[in-house]
């Protein structure tokens, strides 16, 4: 079993209000997308990965990211496209030919722990595609027209999604090219894989897990870290 990982930091994170893209921004003086990779360096079941940073960074990723901590499994560092669906298409292109497992991991979520990511690789050997979820405690609104709820959802059969998302290689493959192909658009992986008519199986995911997209979600990952 060969097992990659695509880390997707292709976005340029404009909602933080920064001069540069949110997974180089500085965490307890290490850069976000550093904590990220090294989570997955040390994991004992990856084999390599793919790092995908936005379009012409690839200088800046390797001078202040990767030659610092002189990781040795990030195998591939590509530049991404406008939408994540492109950036993540880019990656699966630089995939080794003998790899049968795939994830894909958001680079803006650096708390990750060792044990959700071996978790997501063993359920990947027994089905074809494997998300984390949380369970939702607030009660969740359908809001219509004008701000007016149109309906309550049960709240029992929905749940947050995050990453890392696994999936069999030829898979998450053929589902990229598929939404190529049809102009699809979706905000995780899964969503394409779905499209295909595969089940798509949830484990628990973590608290911690958080993606950062706001000067909150810094704080809250400090805290974390410390």
């Amino acid at each position: 079993m060969r097992v990659e990982v695509i880390i997707a930091a292709g976005g340029l994170g404009k909602r933080l209000g920064k001069s540069q893209p949110k997974q180089f921004f500085l965490l307890k003086g290490k850069p976000v997308l550093s904590w990220t990779i090294s989570k997955f360096e040390e994991c004992p079941l990856v084999d390599s990965i793919v790092l995908v940073i936005p379009e012409g960074m690839q200088n800046y990723a390797r001078e202040h990211v990767l030659l610092p901590h002189g990781y040795e499994k990030v195998r591939n560092v590509v530049e991404g496209g406008k939408e994540r669906r492109d950036s993540v298409l880019e990656g699966l292109r630089v995939l080794q030919t003998n790899t049968d497992t795939v994830l894909v991991h958001d680079g803006v979520r650096p708390i990750i722990s060792q044990e959700l990511i071996i978790e997501v690789i063993r359920a990947t050997q027994k089905w074809e595609a494997v998300v984390p979820a949380l369970p939702i405690r607030e009660t969740i609104k359908e809001i219509g027209q004008d701000s007016l709820v149109s309906s309550t959802l049960d709240r029992k059969k929905v749940c947050l999604i995050q990453t890392p998302q696994g999936f069999k290689k030829d898979l998450i493959c053929q589902a990229y090219e598929e939404a190529r192909k049809r102009g699809w658009q979706a905000s995780d992986d899964a969503s394409l894989v779905e499209r295909l008519g595969v089940r798509v199986k949830t484990i628990p995911g973590e608290e911690t897990n958080i993606k950062i997209t706001s000067p909150q979600d810094l704080v809250v990952s400090q805290l974390f870290l410390e």
